[in-house]
């Protein structure tokens, strides 16, 4: 399944480009400033059950800070990694924006939304791509109207336009906006690009529904996206992990979490059918 390179690949480009104290970027205190907005409010809005399939969470507000902070730092220094090879902008006033919009959320907003990125002020990669179509790459974020096409198991590739709504997405990576959907849980050569539908349009499964929630009609048995009834958890997950546009990247972490929980689950399932 063709994921999203943007964190995945932090841990690579750390390894090879080397971080910290490089230049720019203030990596520690904009990871920590992002631990101490998120944390309070997700122990305060949120419970542990929605909690749970978050890592970055964990079980206490201090674990929270200290999980998110790690996460948020690793990141920065991919995008830092990044600024110094001259392929992305680091944009301070972006993460400005979006900490200010944090803070000043209150629960009953946050219950409303399934990710960080569904607030305006955080819907953005926070950087400048710079690269156009053909030059390489080794992020989304810094592709320039295109996404980072990479071959299995490289670090770099080429900012390419992606694969279409209806392609598969098995090798290749799905466009911008657009999101891999493994359509089968137990097979996944039928993974596809699909544009996420807003409540009331048609759906295959929740991987189609910007809410996550797609309903069949009980007399018809057609399906719907529908909104999510009772309050979400905005820290629970949910952010699209795979294809397309990272979004608000940097915020990912949580989707990114609980979608290695679903594939775990999903490559498990499989493995005792053929086993059966």
């Amino acid at each position: 399944m063709a994921t999203n390179r943007f964190l995945t690949g932090c841990a690579l480009t750390v390894a090879l480009a080397g971080c910290g104290g490089v230049s720019g970027i203030p990596i520690d205190k904009t990871a920590t400033d992002f631990a101490q907005a998120i944390c309070p409010m997700a122990y305060s809005c949120c419970t542990m059950d929605q909690l749970k399939n978050n890592m970055a969470a964990g079980t206490t507000e201090q674990e929270c800070e200290m999980k998110t902070a790690a996460n948020f730092r690793g990141t920065l220094q991919n995008m830092q990694s990044s600024e110094n090879a001259k392929r992305s902008k680091y944009d301070q006033t972006k993460v400005d924006a979006c900490l200010a919009a944090i803070r000043a959320a209150q629960c009953s907003e946050l219950q409303m939304i399934r990710s960080l990125s569904q607030i305006p002020a955080c819907d953005s990669t926070f950087a400048t791509p710079l690269v156009v179509v053909g030059g390489k790459c080794q992020n989304d974020f810094e592709c320039i109207d295109s996404v980072c096409q990479k071959a299995a198991g490289a670090v770099e590739g080429v900012c390419a336009a992606g694969a279409a709504v209806g392609q598969s997405c098995v090798a290749d990576h799905c466009a911008q906006d657009l999101l891999c959907d493994p359509r089968d849980g137990s097979n996944d050569s039928d993974d596809v690009c699909v544009a996420e539908q807003d409540n009331g349009g048609t759906c295959i499964d929740n991987f189609d529904c910007k809410s996550r929630n797609c309903v069949a009609d009980a007399t018809t048995g057609a399906k719907t996206c529908q909104a999510v009834s009772g309050p979400q958890c905005f820290y629970g997950g949910g952010c699209s992990a795979a294809g397309g546009r990272p979004g608000v990247a940097a915020l990912c972490v949580m989707g990114l979490f609980a979608l290695v929980v679903m594939m775990r689950a999903r490559r498990a399932a499989r493995a005792r059918a053929r086993r059966a």
